[in-house]
């Protein structure tokens, strides 16, 4: 579910991002290479946990057909490291020294998704379902100042899910189920777009039943132990996943309550 790659490449610091996330070339085991954007995990501020959350995010995403670019688990040597210019940024790599959450680069041609847009009738379906989904991981970071979504022609990308599981660390600290309990969606870029709309959740909700507690383990058994914090952790993000899906006709009336 997660391949593995090993860096060969530095391209670029992306343009924006706390962390620093690098645009890095990976080699896979036959030696084909992929252009990855990768989160470094000896970055200073990177949030604890946070690389288990990209992960099991991105998995999610994807058994619920949602458009997330594909994860993937980066290598970075010493060695590697060390080929970088910028003193700053090399001393981050060589912290960042083993196994670390990488996503596919989308194409060219995608843009930025600006504040309050006109969402159109092919996109809405799935701007309910990201809107649905954030709510469903507590991820309060999908903002206008940080939209982390991209759009070519009638096709969303969405990704970084660091901030996700927010209620594990008391930020938002009720469940989603409970009123109140989607106050991490309030500033959500789709928001004022969706506003006095019936939420087309139907889909959505059938494929995150057919999740079991089998699937989740499957995630666990792709993700690294070391990628887990003291309180984001993958076993815990398991158990609560499991216990969204018996409560999401409830988690559903906390999502249409902010519209």
């Amino acid at each position: 579910m997660i391949p593995q790659l090993t860096a060969t490449r530095f391209l670029k610091v992306m343009s924006s991002g706390r962390t620093q996330p690098c645009l890095l070339v990976g080699e896979d085991a036959e030696g084909n290479e992929v252009e990855v954007v990768v989160k470094l995990r000896g970055h200073p501020q990177m949030m604890p946990g946070g690389m288990v959350a990209e992960a099991m995010s991105s998995l999610l995403a994807t058994d619920l057909g949602l458009p997330v670019p594909p994860p993937y688990r980066m290598t970075i040597e010493k060695e590697f490291a060390q080929t970088v210019p910028d003193p700053i940024l090399r001393g981050h790599l060589e912290k960042s020294v083993g196994l670390n959450f990488a996503s596919g680069r989308w194409a060219a041609g995608h843009a930025i998704w600006p504040k309050d847009r006109f969402i159109s009738k092919t996109l809405k379906p799935v701007a309910m379902e990201i809107f649905a989904f954030d709510g469903l991981i507590q991820n309060p970071d999908r903002r206008a100042v940080n939209p982390n979504c991209v759009y070519l022609g009638d096709e969303f990308m969405f990704y970084d899910h660091e901030s996700a599981f927010s209620h594990f660390l008391d930020i938002f600290p009720k469940p989603p189920w409970e009123p109140d309990g989607m106050r991490c969606l309030s500033n959500h870029i789709f928001r004022n777009e969706l506003r006095g709309q019936g939420l087309e959740l139907d889909r959505f909700q059938g494929a995150l039943e057919a999740l079991d507690e089998a699937r989740f383990q499957g995630y666990l058994d792709q993700i690294p132990g070391e990628w887990n914090g003291p309180t984001v952790r993958g076993d815990k993000i398991a158990e609560y996943l499991l216990n969204c899906i018996p409560q999401f006709e409830r988690i559903k009336l906390q999502l249409q309550s902010l519209l």
